[in-house]
């Protein structure tokens, strides 16, 4: 089996043509894309568009052949941050947020979907497709991994319909532990990165903190917090399982 990962967008526009396919809205380009009266056009997409949230990621849902998805999502950010978006969103049918720990928010959301994610969902679901949770969502696309025969990867992508843009990240060959290190935030990720690019993990190590804060432009202080959580996220991983898939986890 093989998989590729990939960011898709985007899904928050588009109009049902006469034959019930989903279409471009050619009224909307641009800048405005993203926004519809002055506001992202989905809740999902307004939760990753927020300043005050981080990752958003789809931990289970969305299966269903419906355009009233519940989606039960990990948030990275506080109530707060969380709880205004969803109380005044005309699109959130329901919702409830089941825990709220460690700065991650868990929560159930049924909403009006936009034509693209029925698109996907009908896309990736055929024949020997899966997709891998988590899906991280963006403020315009969503970032996937889909697993299955060579043939039915390739159909599958290049019979996207146009409105949809796609950028792969990565392919190869499915493997277990593919998804190890998909807890980390952005940030986590390219600290990590960057320590292991300069030597951090070698014995002796190649480097300190100041010399990675120096390429971050940030101080050491926040290096040494990020590698910290970083390296906990990741132990988590190998003896709990994926720490941002569960509230009970400890998601640092």
């Amino acid at each position: 089996m093989e998989f590729v990962r990939a960011r898709i967008g985007p899904l928050s526009f588009g109009t049902a043509d006469s034959d019930g396919r989903a279409a471009v809205d050619e009224r909307v380009s641009g800048d405005s894309a993203r926004e519809r009266s002055g506001k992202y056009a989905t809740p999902i997409a307004a939760l990753a568009g927020s300043d005050e949230i981080g990752s958003v990621r789809l931990l289970a849902g969305g299966v269903a052949d419906t355009d009233t998805p519940t989606y039960t999502l990990s948030i990275e950010g506080g109530e707060p941050a969380v709880r205004p978006i969803l109380e005044s969103d005309p699109d959130v049918l329901s919702w409830e947020i089941s825990s709220a720990e460690s700065g991650f928010v868990y929560a159930y959301v049924r909403f009006r979907a936009p034509p693209g994610v029925g698109v996907l969902r009908e896309q990736f679901t055929q024949d020997s497709l899966v997709v891998v949770l988590p899906a991280t969502f963006l403020p315009d696309s969503v970032e996937l991994t889909v697993v299955g025969t060579q043939s039915d990867l390739s159909r599958a992508f290049e019979t996207l319909p146009p409105f949809l843009e796609v950028s792969v990240l990565e392919v190869g060959t499915y493997r277990e532990g593919l998804y190890r290190g998909q807890s980390l935030t952005d940030r986590q990720r390219e600290v990590l990165e960057t320590a292991y690019e300069l030597g951090y993990y070698e014995r002796p190590s190649e480097t300190s903190h100041e010399e990675i804060a120096s390429v971050l432009e940030c101080a050491p202080s926040t290096v040494g917090e990020h590698l910290r959580k970083a390296e906990k996220r990741l132990v988590s991983e190998v003896f709990e399982g994926d720490p941002s898939a569960s509230g009970k986890a400890n998601p640092y």
